[in-house]
């Protein structure tokens, strides 16, 4: 009878669903993935107020981008998070520490994949490792056939906290002094050639231009065009792209900015698409270089 119990305890259990979400290994979900997993994992919708309000995917919460640059040091604006800062605003979307989650966007252009990166940038930082951010972003979702909504989402609190920081992916000033003396690490601009050049009018520098030496790899060129939507590019192209600016994928790399927004855009496909093992965002990036008297170049 003992022996007969323990087999219908070992069938029940085989035929309980398991709604464990295992997220691709390059974190890009297609809209496929998500309307199947929807129900099992946390959308985080990083649109403007306005925007989320005109249209979301249902059960989405609305964490706009701004709120991934709540950092200060100092008269230097727009850095991560503190801990306590992260701890509190994913907790109040919904997130808890064994949460996976999917951030999205409208992707009406190719830089604004960033906004997703930056998210998904800062909960990679704090020790998330079940996130992703959706190709194609909501435009792909109403692609596949599927509604948006204009009723908010109301999140149950989470209880998220960060236990992680895994420093290796936020570089400092400190960082950038020892690429241009030590050469240990290589310097990636992620912006547009305007700024690269010094040809912007961003009244946020003090210079402009770039750091001396280093590469252009904007984040832009990470999507292409499939029909009206806006893709993540495939590794092999990943890697072509680095390869042409001149960028060893064996070796450090550091992405930077104006704010270090965009160049989450250039981390994510560093790390997740062409595999480069050592790659971080320079978190104060030109806002905070502009104002030393390190070298810019034009």
């Amino acid at each position: 009878m003992k022996k007969f119990f323990s087999v219908l305890v070992l069938v029940a259990m085989m035929v309980i669903p398991s709604f464990a979400v295992s997220v691709p290994k390059n974190h890009v979900v297609s809209a496929a993935w998500l309307s199947k997993n929807a129900k099992h994992v946390v959308i985080v919708d990083v649109s403007s107020p306005k925007e989320y309000k005109m249209g979301h995917i249902p059960g989405a919460v609305n964490i706009p981008k701004e709120k991934f640059f709540l950092g200060r040091a100092g008269n230097i604006k727009a850095l991560l998070d503190t801990p306590t800062q992260v701890s509190q605003l994913f907790s109040n979307a919904g997130i808890s520490n064994n949460s996976t989650v999917v951030f999205v966007s409208h992707v009406k252009a190719s830089k604004k994949y960033s906004d997703m990166t930056r998210g998904f940038w800062t909960a990679w930082v704090y020790g998330m490792r079940k996130v992703a951010i959706l190709d194609g972003g909501i435009e792909a979702w109403v692609a596949h056939g599927q509604k948006l909504t204009t009723t908010p989402t109301m999140a149950k609190k989470g209880n998220f906290k960060v236990k992680k920081f895994y420093s290796s992916n936020v570089k400092s000033l400190v960082d950038i002094k020892s690429a241009l003396v030590n050469k240990n690490a290589q310097l990636v601009d992620a912006r547009e050639e305007a700024h690269y050049v010094g040809k912007d009018t961003d009244k946020r520098l003090v210079r402009h231009g770039h750091i001396e030496g280093a590469k252009k790899v904007s984040a832009y060129y990470f999507t292409k065009k499939d029909g009206k939507l806006f893709k993540m590019v495939s590794p092999a192209e990943a890697k072509a792209i680095f390869k042409k600016a001149g960028v060893a994928l064996n070796k450090p790399i550091i992405t930077y900015c104006n704010t270090g927004h965009l160049a989450t855009g250039t981390w994510f496909a560093a790390k997740f698409l062409a595999g480069v093992k050592n790659v971080g965002d320079f978190d104060g990036s030109m806002y905070e270089y502009s104002r030393t008297s390190l070298p810019v170049a034009n």
